[in-house]
């Protein structure tokens, strides 16, 4: 499976999602879908990241895009979640603020702790606490913002970023991971992020509490399942990467946002 697939794959399944969300009632199976997409997004962030991250120049455009399309997204985002209702405007954000704030923490993870050997400075105690703190803050600060996946939704991210960075290490070392050792690893990296997850939900209550927002959105662990056979499926290439496509998966995020806010303002005008 290419990355070309992966891309098409994170792009219908968040537009299936949206669409149930904005215009079905019963729209829970197609939320279910729709949890296929973050990890897929937040996988080919990594993977991206991971690939231009020793080039300034590269890694400076690709910040500078994040960040235009995080302020850009943001009001197309709001239109589509709560129409004109602009007194819930600042409830949640749009999800590129999220895996901003993911790429901030693989830019600090290969500051204190990089991956390159020829460029390791050690790792001292002291560089892993305040890489740990930096996560911490990351976490923190997507919830405080009312981020996507609230605390874990950077660290997925940032989590991806490990996982491609030890099956790279790996391969090089001519211990390449079999598909069976890829998806369980990622199984395990959802296992915690999804328990964090709703114990969060849950306002850091107690075990009942906890346990029944898991039952209660046990499909979405299903969907994040689904997008880690995904992943696990990827082969490490490109395949198709023309322009007219790297700009539409680029640009996809806010123009359907921005098109399904639209529609639904005017079917509840016409209402």
């Amino acid at each position: 499976m290419t990355g070309f697939i992966l891309r098409i794959a994170a792009m219908l399944t968040m537009l299936i999602d949206h669409i149930g969300w904005s215009f079905i009632d019963n729209h829970m199976l197609l939320t279910w879908i729709g949890r296929i997409a973050f990890p897929l997004y937040a996988f080919l962030l990594a993977e991206g990241f991971l690939i231009i991250f020793r080039d300034s120049k590269r890694l400076g455009k690709h910040l500078s895009i994040m960040l235009i399309l995080a302020v850009i997204s943001e009001p197309c985002f709001d239109l589509m979640d709560f129409g004109l209702d602009y007194a819930h405007y600042l409830d949640s954000q749009n999800n590129i603020i999220t895996l901003l704030l993911g790429y901030l923490g693989m830019m600090a993870t290969e500051a204190l702790l990089p991956s390159a050997k020829d460029e390791k400075a050690g790792s001292s105690k002291m560089r892993v606490v305040s890489l740990v703190c930096a996560y911490v803050l990351l976490g923190f600060s997507n919830y405080m913002l009312k981020g996507n996946f609230n605390v874990v939704g950077p660290l997925l991210v940032i989590a991806f970023y490990w996982y491609i960075r030890a099956s790279k290490k790996a391969e090089s070392e001519g211990r390449a991971w079999p598909w069976i050792k890829r998806f369980s690893v990622i199984l395990a990296v959802f296992v915690f992020y999804l328990a964090l997850y709703f114990w969060v939900r849950s306002g850091f209550g107690n075990a009942a509490r906890w346990w029944e927002e898991i039952v209660n959105y046990a499909p979405w662990i299903a969907g994040h399942a689904a997008g880690g056979l995904i992943i696990s499926l990827y082969n490490g290439k490109l395949g198709y990467h023309k322009k007219w496509f790297s700009r539409l998966y680029t640009s996809f995020y806010p123009a359907h946002l921005l098109i399904i806010g639209v529609i639904c303002c005017i079917f509840k005008g016409a209402g």
